[in-house]
Parts: structure tokens; C-alpha cells; sequence
């Protein structure tokens, strides 16, 4: 699918055929396989790291969504070729530009102010040898998907645009992957402000929460209680001084001083790092709800807000759920993983 800038809908009018591929070999047995739509992004760099680490996990792909970066969406295909390299995966595992921007257009707060204006705090990512893919995401995303039906699993933890483009393109995506992993939601403080990933492109996380794919989320109580690394744990990464660390230590100094200074957390939040650990190692997540969630579209304040609870007043039923919302998580077991990878040269 070639990519045309502000002509998102030329893709679901013109592009509604389905690319399907020849089906892909099967996996080793217990090994999950996935595709990774990140807008790297910090914490989607310690994301990416843990799942190209993983040894019960087969990364398909990486394809890069709008986000973090806003208009710079090329420096965020740099970030993540890089981050293959970083990860010793160079020339194993494709990286695939897609969306560009979100589905309508529509401007969203670029976050360089966590993120750094490249999008990796202090570091000054450099060319690597390899080359980005020349299939588009979407289309990446309906092969690998509808090649292998109940078999993969997308960890979406940017903007949705690429994953509700291929949903438009092929409905088959919803029935066939195995499921969606996000970032998002808050179940003790719901209605608190839109979380990030959703105020990006609102029109595309309405499009994924309604089309009937298994969905999980890994919620804001979550991320602020439980994927905390404070000045100690930072201390002892930087005494491992291998390459991974140091990375680390540069591109998260921005985001801890931040939070700190400003989200009065005692140190830097890992959104995306701990749902990977999720995916990676169920046992870090320790409770899961059910329940039926909406995204506000609408409001100056409140588009992009993830909504769910009983319509009281209305006294209209509630739908079935649509959503598994992890709203707890074993600080211990997912700093475990980190110092784990952040100690290999």
C-alpha cells in the first residue's frame, strides 16, 4: 500500500482487498509470536529490548504507529531500527513503516517532553545498516495475522492508527489475531484525563475497542503503582555499564526528572516496558477486571478518554465486556526482568 500523506481514506476505500501471504512456519511450542506497533519513545525502547530478548517470544515484526513524536514520524522509524540493533536482532526481525499520522488528522500533544526532541532522551541515534521494509505496517499486520489465525499477537502500545487501518482493510484481522495488548485505562480513578496513546488518534482505538478482537490493557494504576524505578534501582543499572545500560541511563534520564519534578512519583514510569513484561512473563501481572469500555470521541478535555461503569440513571443495560484490564502487577518481578536484560553486554 503506498503511503500518501492526509490520504488516509483512500486506503479503506481503494485498499479493501486483502493481502494474505503464504501461512509462516509453526512457532517452537510455548513460544508466543508478536508484532510490536511502537512509536518509539524511551519506554517503548526498554518495551522493544524486553521482547527481542525474549526467549519464549518470536518478534514477526516491527512496525512503527503515529505517537510520540508527532510530525517526526521518520525519526521514529530511525528509533527503532536502531533498537533492533541495540537488541543484536539487526537483519532478523523487519521494520515496517506505516501511518504516518492518525486516521483524521487531527493534531495531538507531542511528547518530547518525556520523550527528548529524537525521542530517546540523550541519545544521538545513529545509522544503522539496516534499511526499513518496503511493505507498509497495514499490510504486514494483515499477512502475518491472517496467515496465521489464532497465532499472533499484536502489542500495540503506541497510537492504534496501524492496527484499526488493518481492521479496516481486512475485518479478518479481528477474528483472526489472537489478541491485543495495550496501554491504557484507569480503574481506580476512571475519568481522571485521556491517557496518551488514546488522545493520539481517538477514531482508531473506537475502531479496535469495537471490533469484537480479544483485548487486554494494561491500566494507568497499574503503571504508576507498580512499573516504578527509583534513584537506587538507576544506581545499580548504571554499575552494570554495559552497552544495553548505558543506553538505558541516557535515554530515561529526561523522563525520571521529569516525573519526579512534575508527576510527583518517586522515580520514572515504564508504561510499555511493563506491558511487555506481561506478555513475557504472565506471573508480573497479579489481577485482571472484565469489564466494557468506550473511548469519548467528543469534549475538549475528554476526547480520548477511556469510559466504562454502570449507566445508573438510564438504567440501560451495561454491554458484555470487551476489555481485560490488568489493574495490578509484581513491582519485584518486572524490575527482576529489567536489571536482567540491562546486565547483558
Amino acid at each position: 500500500m503506498q503511503r500518501r500523506p492526509g490520504q488516509w481514506w483512500w486506503a479503506v476505500l481503494f485498499g479493501l482487498c486483502s493481502c494474505l501471504g503464504a501461512a509462516e512456519p509453526a512457532p517452537r511450542p510455548g513460544v508466543e509470536r508478536v508484532i510490536l506497533d511502537v512509536d518509539p519513545g524511551n519506554d517503548d525502547a526498554l518495551a522493544m529490548l524486553l521482547a527481542l530478548d525474549a526467549q519464549n517470544l518470536k518478534v514477526e515484526a516491527v512496525t512503527v504507529c503515529p505517537g510520540n513524536l508527532g510530525p517526526n514520524y521518520a525519526q521514529q522509524v530511525r528509533n527503532a531500527l536502531y533498537l533492533v540493533d541495540l537488541a543484536g536482532k539487526s537483519g532478523q526481525v523487519p521494520v515496517h513503516a506505516g501511518m504516518a499520522h492518525p486516521l483524521l488528522n487531527k493534531p495531538y500533544p507531542i511528547a518530547s517532553f518525556i520523550h527528548g526532541k529524537f525521542g530517546l532522551g540523550r541519545v544521538a541515534v545513529p545509522d544503522v545498516v539496516q534499511k526499513v521494509d518496503p511493505e507498509h505496517a497495514v499490510d504486514a499486520i494483515i499477512r502475518l495475522v491472517n496467515g496465521s489465525p489464532g497465532e499472533i499477537t499484536i502489542a500495540a502500545v503506541g497510537g492504534l492508527t496501524n492496527v484499526a487501518m488493518a481492521i479496516l482493510r481486512d475485518p479478518a484481522v479481528a477474528r483472526n489475531v489472537k489478541g491485543i495488548l495495550m496501554v491504557g485505562g484507569r480503574y481506580a480513578t476512571p475519568g481522571l484525563a485521556p491517557g496518551y496513546n488514546m488522545l493520539c488518534d481517538p477514531e482508531a482505538a473506537h475502531i479496535v475497542l469495537t471490533s469484537g478482537a480479544p483485548l487486554t490493557f494494561v491500566g494507568s494504576d497499574t503503571i504508576r503503582n507498580d512499573s516504578i524505578l527509583v534513584d537506587a534501582d538507576f544506581d545499580r543499572i548504571a554499575a552494570f555499564n554495559t552497552r544495553r545500560s548505558r543506553f538505558f541511563i541516557e535515554s530515561n534520564d529526561l523522563r525520571r526528572t521529569f516525573e519526579k519534578a512534575n508527576r510527583g512519583t518517586t522515580g520514572s514510569t515504564n508504561p510499555d516496558p511493563i506491558a511487555l513484561a506481561t506478555l513475557i512473563n504472565p506471573a508480573v501481572a497479579k489481577k485482571y477486571v472484565s469489564l466494557y469500555m468506550h473511548v469519548e470521541l467528543q469534549g475538549e478535555s475528554t476526547r480520548g478518554l477511556l469510559v466504562y461503569g454502570d449507566k445508573i440513571y438510564t438504567n440501560e443495560p451495561v454491554p458484555p465486556p470487551n476489555v481485560r484490564l490488568c489493574v495490578a502487577a509484581s513491582n519485584e518481578e518486572f524490575k527482576r526482568m529489567v536489571f536482567e536484560l540491562l546486565a547483558k553486554p
